[in-house]
């Protein structure tokens, strides 16, 4: 019997080829479409589910809380605390610390004179591979931080320092403004280690044993386990324990030696400050919405159950494109039916004929949907930042999710046809009457709203989602995001010969402008700057607000707006006392514009005594956003005098050749400061690292609308196909009554805009309540247009014309002697 069915749904797929083949297709994408989504979701629900004991790791944080309560979290602690626990708490197995320092480490290899600057580096002590997931692929993993000056390197580390060249044995000079206290320390390499996953928050290039500090600190135990703050090291510091062990009895201990390191420090209780750990399991810091453990990335569920609402949405109406396309051709299958059951067959067989159909269909359009995964899969990687390969879809889990996918498929697309075909009534069909049940009718129109209310939705989503991106990257900051060069300078060349860097750049006639100042735009993992005035001519009080230390050129490089008051002039040696205010500065103060300009600011230091430093206000700037647009753009000041260490050198290159400009500039850089790292990136690259979440919603989003466009129009075509196969009759009627071809188009057109009327209604309200929702999480949003909806609607209104323009055509300009001739 299944082979009969087979054999028949075959003839049945070869007789009709076109409806067959757009069957298989719309399946196809809504199939490859989800899996490709829920591979992204099953990938991040896994985030460090790699490591070998992730479900009873810890990472150890702490929060400072200052006397006015404001609360500073931190994902470190001292390393103290991980030898205590390793010594008094049998419940801890293991305890490793690992040492992350902000700021590029130089790697020199000298043999071929390669150098490069990367913050992918950390400093281990040995025995961290046996927490976290780490495989050697050449080199001993029990020796291979045998000797203090070692070091292992990923894959993509590898290529990055020593090209193709195999890097075992090699000695590299390894120099940190900080963590080598600026000296140069040679390591060797001992072993190569595979990259670590996308979804793992541990995935260094570079791993130190942190031994070799040994060399450059000669107080390098206290570095490690110093019980005072001013001895000790914060470390990314990890626990292992015993398997459902409760961990407030080790929360007791950790803030009694909080406590005793606070009580060490006379400057720390003299503040008002207190310290108090925390411990967070390794399974929930991806999705942590308090603490950022991993660099720039942090997961979000509400972002996974949207796109999870959006795979189901898509597969629904490709489902409905299934039912559609197949009773549209209803009147070409009755009368099989009819004979079918005059012979004999049962209801319940001949349903299964169909679903059996449905499932054969379906999974020709998995085995399609496979070869469209494999097709999208780098194209899909770039969009959601992942490195999924083939091997990924053989995950336990991705297996389940497909097949779980293909038998909902299969069931949904095939019940509704299968039903609905076999309840024919034998006699009827064989006179060649169909059955048009209204309660049929309606449900199919019911599933072609459906389909236009989910793309419309989509489509006004994806269009409010583009438009606050471009919002976003079009602020004062980022006008000339893609032709601002950054190059890294501070902790890796010398300041005294920034001038000469500067001036030498400045003789290319296509390059106006060279400032420097601190990294932006400031993304939330780096760290307030800022610093603490008072404004003794208006009030006693101190002001804590953001800084900005820059070159009396910054402005102008950015094409700041003033609004009051004047810039930083080149040669005023006055105006290294001066200051620029932007206008939430002075919305705090609460004072006149006028009043400002001119008035005496003291820098105030940690003891709230006067600095030596007092500077005058020249200038009031327009607000710009030097931070995310999730937050508020707070006071700032802009301060002539560039930071310590955070210093880079902004190069505004002009249009056009961009590579041709920056090997110039690099063979500059090598003259000046030889033997220095040349790290530059486009302001522009750092505006995508800050709305990495953003930019995935925004392009995922526009895929989507796209898949709902194309699977909806495929839907709307077997409507129009079902409706004009229903009304061949009456339009051979209509016509023999003198109806032109223009009033028979127009009676298809209005069943269509009825239905998208009606899916319009639906769509609007949802659509803006939605993407008014996400546009709270932005401090400025841009407007929801009245015109998207528009746009979308009008858009969506076309493609559906286009659609239903072939079988409509058709339809009217038929002869009716042909559609009368069996009456």
């Amino acid at each position: 019997m299944i082979r009969n069915y087979l054999l028949i749904a075959l003839r049945n797929f070869k007789r009709q080829k076109l409806f067959a083949a757009l069957n298989m297709f719309g399946l196809a994408l809504g199939l490859a479409c989800a899996i490709l989504i829920f591979l992204y979701i099953s990938d991040e629900l896994q985030y460090d589910t790699m490591h070998p004991y992730a479900a009873d790791t810890y990472r150890i944080g702490c929060t400072f809380t200052n006397a006015d309560g404001q609360e500073f979290d931190n994902t470190v602690a001292p390393g103290y605390w991980i030898k205590q626990l390793k010594e008094t708490r049998s419940e801890v197995i293991q305890g490793v610390r690992i040492d992350y320092i902000g700021y590029p480490t130089s790697f020199h290899h000298k043999a071929n004179d390669k150098i490069i600057l990367t913050e992918e580096v950390r400093w281990a002590e040995p025995g961290f591979d046996k927490v976290l997931a780490f495989e050697m692929l050449q080199g001993s993993r029990e020796k291979m931080f045998e000797n203090y000056n070692t070091l292992v390197v990923s894959e993509t580390g590898a290529r990055k320092l020593f090209d193709t060249a195999d890097p075992i044995g090699e000695v590299v000079t390894v120099k940190h403004n900080w963590a080598t206290d600026g000296k140069a320390i040679d390591v060797v390499v001992t072993g190569i280690y595979k990259d670590f996953p996308s979804n793992s928050h541990f995935k260094p290039n570079y791993i130190l044993n942190v031994n070799a500090l040994r060399n450059v600190r000669p107080n390098f135990d206290a570095y490690m386990e110093g019980t005072t703050f001013r001895d000790s090291e914060f470390f990314e510091s990890y626990i292992v324990l015993k398997h459902n062990a409760d961990i407030a009895p080790l929360e007791k201990d950790l803030q009694q030696w909080a406590n005793q390191m606070a009580q060490a420090d006379s400057g720390f209780v003299a503040g008002g400050w207190k310290l108090k750990p925390f411990l967070a399991k390794m399974s929930a810091l991806h999705f942590d919405q308090k603490n950022l453990w991993e660099n720039g990335i942090r997961g979000d569920k509400k972002y996974l159950a949207i796109f999870s609402s959006v795979a189901i949405l898509i597969l629904i109406i490709a489902c409905i494109n299934y039912m559609n396309l197949a009773t549209a051709r209803s009147t070409r299958r009755a009368k099989e039916v009819g004979l079918r059951k005059s012979l004999g067959s049962k209801r319940r067989e001949i349903a299964w004929q169909f679903f059996s159909e449905s499932v054969l269909m379906t999974f020709g359009a998995f085995i399609l949907a496979l070869l469209l995964v494999i097709i999208f899969l780098q194209p899909f990687n770039q969009l959601a930042h992942k490195s999924f390969t083939i091997a990924s879809l053989l995950n336990p889990y991705m297996l389940l999710i497909v097949v779980a996918i293909v038998l909902f498929m299969a069931f949904v697309s095939g019940s509704y046809p299968a039903l609905y075909l076999s309840a024919f009534k034998p006699v009827e069909v064989l006179k060649g009457k169909v059955v048009k049940g209204i309660g049929a009718e309606l449900f199919r129109k019911g599933l072609v709203t459906i389909q236009y209310t989910v793309s419309l939705v989509l489509i006004i989503s994806t269009f409010v989602v583009i438009r606050q991106m471009e919002h976003m990257q079009h602020t004062k900051l980022n006008e000339q995001g893609s032709q601002l060069l950054s190059i890294r300078y501070g902790g890796t060349a010398p300041q005294n010969k920034f001038e000469a860097f500067k001036q030498l750049v400045l003789q290319d006639k296509d390059i106006e402008h060279v400032t420097m100042a601190n990294h932006l735009p400031r993304l939330n993992y780096f760290g307030w700057i800022g610093t603490t005035l008072k404004f003794p001519q208006i009030e006693d009080k101190n002001f804590q607000w953001n800084q900005l230390n820059v070159e009396f050129d910054f402005a102008k490089t950015y094409q700041l707006e003033f609004i009051a008051g004047r810039d930083f002039e080149t040669g005023n040696l006055a105006d290294s006392n001066a200051l620029i205010l932007n206008e939430a500065a002075v919305k705090a103060l609460k004072q006149p514009i006028e009043k400002l300009l001119g008035t005496s600011v003291i820098e105030v230091n940690d003891n709230n005594n006067a600095g030596n430093r007092s500077f005058k206000v020249i200038g009031v700037v327009k607000d710009f956003p030097f931070r995310s647009m999730h937050q508020a753009i707070e006071p700032l000041v802009l301060n002539p005098h560039v930071h310590f260490i955070d210093r880079i050198a902004y190069i505004k290159l002009p249009p056009g050749n961009f590579q041709e400009k920056i090997r110039s500039i690099e063979k500059k850089w090598k003259e000046i400061f030889p033997g220095v790292g040349f790290d530059y990136w486009f302001l522009s690259d750092e505006f995508n690292r800050m709305y990495l979440a953003e930019r995935r919603v925004s392009s995922l989003a526009k895929s989507f609308a796209v898949l709902a466009i194309i699977i909806t129009a495929l839907g709307v075509f077997g409507l129009a196909s079902y409706t004009a196969e229903q009304k061949t009759k009456e339009v051979g009627i209509r016509k023999v009554l003198g109806a032109a071809v223009q009033q028979v188009v127009v009676m298809f057109v209005w069943i269509f805009m009825k239905i998208f009327l009606i899916a319009a209604i639906i769509a609007i309200p949802v659509a803006y309540f939605l993407a008014d929702r996400w546009l709270n999480d932005f401090a400025y949003r841009s407007v929801i247009s009245p015109l998207i909806f528009l746009l979308s609607l009008v858009g969506l209104l076309a493609i559906t014309l286009l659609t239903v323009g072939y079988e409509t055509w058709k339809a009217a300009r038929a002869n009716p002697v042909n559609s009368l001739r069996s009456e």
